[in-house]
């Protein structure tokens, strides 16, 4: 178990951290034991997360910051209280994007920061190549080869080298539209403009509209000052509209004007601001069903799905599981200081065969457990037994080399001319054959009487 600390460093304009400390304390991750400090001199160390509070376009410290940003690979989170919209813009177009408006954002702040922490994004050592946002969100680097993934990174890189038109990203949860949505903004000609991302559902309806397009000093009451919208910071980037098919008719409407127009209004605001920002949409919704439904626009799905990707389900990338299994061992093996090496067998048929409802999210977060509490050089099928336990069948896959565990039998039937009589006959026969002709023992196995197999076993085809 990893007991290295992961340090997070907090400088302030102000002696009040009192905010940042409180959302800190509320992160647990299991294993990975974290501490924070608040140094006086601004000092940038290897595997250290910083944290500042900037108050004011006049600080000495986001001067400094802005001094020796290109030459520290740390990661860097901006604080800023009673939002101050010339000041959130300024940040963002220095290229510090991961910026939080307190109190507002500080359930966010506190997800991101655990977010961090557990992909291991903090490292600035080992995993600095790998983990830098330019390599590890990259088209080039993404992992899987098979046809059909090849074919969806082929598509996505030449629309983000050749335009800069919107995408819809279309797949089941899991299988990676966050990570591809950043890549094609990384591997396009704007990368080095805002990418800017906002989860639809995660944000009450009432407040999202102010998300996207910002508002003026006095829209609603608690609106002190101006707020710059997500349109407004992506600039001339990436705006990143995660499950967009859950959007509510009325922000559609004004969505699609925006597009259209390539203007914004802010709450309370009377003046068009220019927008230029590429969106990006996400859902793994049906959106076709949604039109059909009548809760989503078909003239906003046009406007959004100039190129629509589709991301293949985990399930249909059979040969980049075991590929993808093992660069995530690799990566929790550094994460929490183990010694992982391999994938036993037994479980690369599990693999193969299991049918990953939760996709590429799922094979992470297993493999996450998996390594944590491993106390050997190799993963095995026992390591997997809450998932097994769930799963009450294990069809085997034919995409393997023809050699199968002692354990697993195959089954290839005809659904259209099987019955479960013949299904039950075919699976006893073949566990008959297991067990070397020992009926006794094929009887226990099956939780059937001997006269039971004899009957079973002796049926005509």
């Amino acid at each position: 178990m990893n007991t290295k600390k992961v340090n997070i460093k907090i400088y302030s304009d102000s002696d009040d951290i009192s905010t940042i400390n409180a959302g800190l304390r509320q992160i647990e991750l299991e294993s990975v034991p974290i501490a924070f400090t608040n140094p006086k001199a601004f000092a940038p160390e290897d595997d250290t997360i910083l944290v500042l509070q900037i108050d004011s376009l006049s600080s000495g410290l986001l001067s400094e910051v802005a001094q020796i940003k290109k030459d520290i690979k740390n990661k860097i989170v901006i604080v800023i209280r009673n939002n101050n919209a010339l000041l959130v813009s300024t940040i963002a177009k220095m290229g510090l994007q991961d910026i939080f408006v307190f109190p507002y954002e500080l359930v966010k702040f506190t997800s991101y920061i655990k977010e961090v922490i557990a992909n291991g994004l903090y490292r600035t050592t080992g995993l600095n190549q790998q983990y830098d946002s330019n390599n590890r969100y990259n088209l080039t680097n993404i992992v899987g080869s098979s046809p059909k993934f090849a074919r969806t990174i082929e598509l996505a890189k030449k629309v983000s080298e050749q335009s800069a038109s919107n995408i819809l990203l279309l797949g089941e949860t899991g299988t990676g539209k966050g990570l591809f949505a950043r890549a094609i903004h990384n591997f396009g000609k704007n990368r080095k403009d805002p990418f800017v991302d906002i989860i639809c559902t995660a944000i009450p309806e009432n407040l999202l509209e102010s998300e996207l397009f910002g508002y003026e000093a006095g829209a609603f009451t608690s609106a002190r000052t101006r707020k710059l919208g997500l349109f407004e910071i992506a600039e001339n980037g990436t705006l990143f509209l995660d499950e967009i098919g859950d959007m509510s008719l009325n922000l559609q409407a004004k969505l699609l004007r925006a597009i259209e127009k390539k203007v914004i209004k802010r709450l309370g605001g009377i003046n068009d601001i220019p927008i230029n920002a590429r969106i990006i949409s996400a859902t793994n919704k049906n959106i076709e069903q949604l039109i059909e439904e009548g809760s989503f626009r078909r003239d906003l799905y046009h406007r959004l799905n100039v190129v629509t990707i589709e991301l293949p389900p985990l399930k249909d990338r059979l040969e980049d599981i075991i590929t993808l299994a093992d660069h995530f061992i690799e990566d929790f093996n550094l994460l929490f200081n183990k010694s992982v090496k391999k994938i036993g067998k037994e479980l690369k048929y599990f693999f193969l065969a299991y049918p990953w409802p939760g996709n590429v999210r799922e094979l992470k977060n297993l493999v996450e457990r998996s390594v944590l509490l491993s106390e050997n050089g190799e993963l095995n099928l026992s390591d997997f037994s809450n998932l097994i336990n769930s799963v009450p069948a294990i069809i085997q896959n034919d995409s393997d080399d023809g050699k199968i565990p002692e354990n697993v039998i195959r089954l290839n039937l005809n659904c259209g001319t099987t019955d479960m009589k013949k299904l039950a006959r075919h699976y006893a026969i073949q566990v008959l054959e297991k067990v070397g002709g020992n009926k006794t023992q094929a009887s226990k196995l099956l939780g059937i009487s001997r006269p039971k197999l004899d009957t079973l076993v002796s049926k005509k085809k």
